[in-house]
């Protein structure tokens, strides 16, 4: 059975020579994630240009997703610092240290929303800080949970509400670079709230770059306005790592459900991120705790699981891939063989109206039919993603007309995107749709498939079409 769950995989040093990424893409990478919290714009544009030459050769339309740094604090050290229960730290409000000894910060400036006795966890907690006076440019603090500091290690805030701009400079630098990439995606660190889509979109328009954008969901504050957060988003991902500090860890995999509900509600893809398979950094296989992690987000209903250091630093990159594809495929199995969805539930008619309620049609009729695929021309992607919501094992083959949103559906559960070729003024999309899935090898002769059309003729009305036929010879769609 294909795998439906898609495959993030961050690109580093580990996958850098050309083999390499060909073999990470050949083992079930789906989409590529551009980390810009590290490396330099030279270093981006290579390994995307690596990516998409590998994609070409592979023969696979996979997406590039450009991870801003956001306001992530990090400590500029320039060598490791031991810090001991009891010990005062200082640290500078501006970029330059007032006194000897003060530490510094890549956004000092979210230091003066800090008040007294509220946390400082450094080096995702496992040190831990409680901030005792703010006065003449310094913030002091005290050390409850001590261990050696090393440079450019994190600072999470998890009891401050923070005031800064949901786009930094640091991340208009980076939007820069992702435009000359030609990136698909870019995901937003740090979101806190709904009203963070305009500004990232604005950013990214500024740029000339019109792509979808993701919110990570890392803060309190973004928990708390999930609903209106993924509404105002094309997508969202759980990004476990912040969270896990921000938040008590045994709230985190209920969040989690609660995250992957919303979106899969709304029609967006959803991601679940971190430490997915952390000790294949260094060992060929991973824990059984973390092949159980991965299982259970599927389970969830997540549409797409992701690899962070594990591919872009890691000894073991390619194989972290595969046993994250065998896992995948194992518990899809799993849900299919026992006549079950992930995470199923009442999606009908939710964020979607009519189109939600034909979306949700179409996988019942499949189903009840026997068709081997549902297939969606789309301009936009977004029939084929609220079809994709509702998890059917029915194949979802998206026919698009532009390369950008063929390769933006490589994040979304069990759906294929093929190019919808250009069609003349009048022409039946539907007929064309399936003779394009034909000719690119998404549908084959003989098999049943459901068609869900908003536009049925090109250029025509939003007139709502849902039909069932049979692939015939060349493609051509003739009666069920």
């Amino acid at each position: 059975m294909p795998r439906r769950t898609k495959i993030v995989a961050t690109l580093g040093p580990a996958t850098d020579t050309p083999d390499r990424m060909e073999a990470v893409l050949r083992a079930g990478v789906d989409v590529a994630r551009v980390n810009f919290s590290h490396g330099s714009a030279d270093d981006h544009l290579a390994r995307v240009k690596r990516f998409r030459d590998a994609a070409a050769r592979v023969g696979k339309p996979a997406a590039v997703l450009a991870d801003l740094p956001g306001p992530k604090l990090r400590v500029l050290l320039s060598a490791p610092r031991d810090l001991a229960p009891g010990d005062t730290v200082t640290f500078s409000l501006s970029a330059e240290p007032g006194h000897a000894g003060d530490l510094t910060l890549t956004e000092p400036e979210v230091l003066a929303d800090v008040r007294i006795r509220q946390r400082m966890l450094l080096d995702d907690g496992r040190l831990q800080l409680e901030a005792t006076a703010i006065d003449a440019g310094r913030l002091t603090a005290r050390v409850l949970v001590g261990g050696t500091l090393k440079p450019n290690k994190g600072l999470n805030l998890p009891d401050t509400p923070l005031t800064i701009p949901a786009v930094t400079p640091r991340d208009r630098e980076a939007l820069a670079v992702a435009a000359r990439a030609g990136v698909d995606w870019v995901a937003a660190s740090f979101v806190r709230g709904p009203e963070a889509a305009g500004e990232v979109r604005a950013a990214c328009a500024a740029v000339g770059l019109a792509v979808p954008v993701l919110a990570k969901i890392e803060r309190p504050e973004a928990v708390g306005r999930a609903a209106a957060i993924v509404a105002a988003f094309d997508a969202v991902m759980v990004a476990r790592g912040d969270l896990g500090v921000e938040l008590p860890l045994e709230r985190v995999p209920t969040v989690q459900k609660m995250l992957i509900a919303e979106a899969r509600a709304a029609g967006k893809p959803v991601v679940t991120a971190t430490d997915m398979l952390d000790s294949m950094r260094e060992n060929p296989r991973p824990t059984r705790a973390e092949a159980s992690d991965v299982a259970n987000a599927i389970f969830d209903g997540t549409d797409a699981v992701m690899l962070s250091g594990e591919t872009a630093v890691g000894k073991y990159p390619v194989e972290a891939v595969g046993c994250m594809h065998r896992i995948a495929v194992e518990t899809e199995s799993h849900l299919r063989d026992s006549g079950t969805r992930a995470a199923a539930g009442g999606y009908a008619g939710l964020d979607g109206g009519i189109d939600g309620a034909l979306s949700l049609a179409a996988c019942g009729l499949a189903d009840e039919v026997g068709a081997a695929a549902i297939v969606t021309p789309t301009i936009s992607g977004r029939t084929a993603r609220l079809v994709a919501r509702h998890r059917p094992w029915a194949r979802v083959v998206a026919v698009a007309p532009a390369d950008a949103v063929v390769r933006g559906l490589a994040l979304v559960w069990g759906v294929a995107a093929v190019r919808l070729a250009p069609a003349a003024a009048g022409a039946d999309r539907v007929a064309a749709a399936v003779t394009d899935a034909f000719r690119a090898g998404a549908v084959a002769e003989g098999e049943r498939v459901v068609v869900l059309a908003g536009h049925p003729i090109e250029g025509g009305p939003l007139f709502p079409t849902l039909r069932v036929v049979r692939v015939g010879p060349g493609g051509a769609p003739g009666e069920p």
